[in-house]
């Protein structure tokens, strides 16, 4: 990857690729969805279950879009509990670990919203995507130091999922340093997955 942290979306879509590559190997339930399939696939076609000690499970659901005015990837999830109960917006927030909770909270109306799905048209919270660069750019200037591939989704999602619930298996590391990308994290309650070009 250039010098510069934005991409296009051919870029993006290769990233994608090779991380649905690597889900597909260890079977963590990410899928590739263009536009089209999103808006007629059924919602609950495919989920991840793991069990939890938690009193309330909470189901996660998680999708990677492509920003055409950030050139970069926003993470829209929503959870609810079991019965089908969404989280408030104050639920979330509640539940964001407490090492991200104080530079989140800085910004709250620009990191965690709440705010309709750009290709299903439901409601969903949004990583919202205006700092992407700016904590992306060191990521990518190091590796590029070190010579060494980045997968770039595996890396940001590795930064921003675990805010949000969100673990990447450590596999994904290793995977994205013997193919083309790298970081690191591990799986969460009950989640669908994907990642959507619109």
């Amino acid at each position: 990857m250039e010098e510069d942290e934005f991409f296009g979306e051919k870029t993006f879509q290769h990233y994608c690729a090779e991380f649905i590559k690597h889900s597909q190997k260890i079977g963590d339930g990410w899928e590739w969805r263009a536009s089209k399939e999103a808006l007629d696939a059924p919602l609950d076609d495919f989920e991840v279950t793991e069990t939890t000690a938690a009193a309330e499970v909470i189901k996660y659901e998680y999708h990677v879009l492509y920003s055409c005015s950030y050139q970069v990837p926003v993470l829209y999830f929503r959870a609810s509990f079991l019965d089908g109960r969404p989280l408030a917006l104050k639920d979330i927030w509640e539940g964001v670990h407490e090492c991200y909770k104080t530079r989140l909270l800085q910004g709250p109306w620009d990191t965690i919203t709440q705010q309709e799905h750009p290709i299903l048209g439901h409601p969903f919270f949004v990583l919202h995507p205006c700092k992407t660069s700016e904590f992306m750019t060191p990521v990518l200037k190091n590796s590029q130091k070190i010579n060494r591939n980045v997968n770039y989704i595996t890396s940001w999602l590795s930064i921003v999922g675990p805010a949000v619930g969100l673990n990447l298996p450590l596999s994904y590391a290793t995977a994205a340093s013997h193919d083309e990308g790298n970081v690191s994290g591990q799986d969460s309650s009950t989640e669908r997955k994907s990642l959507e070009e619109h």
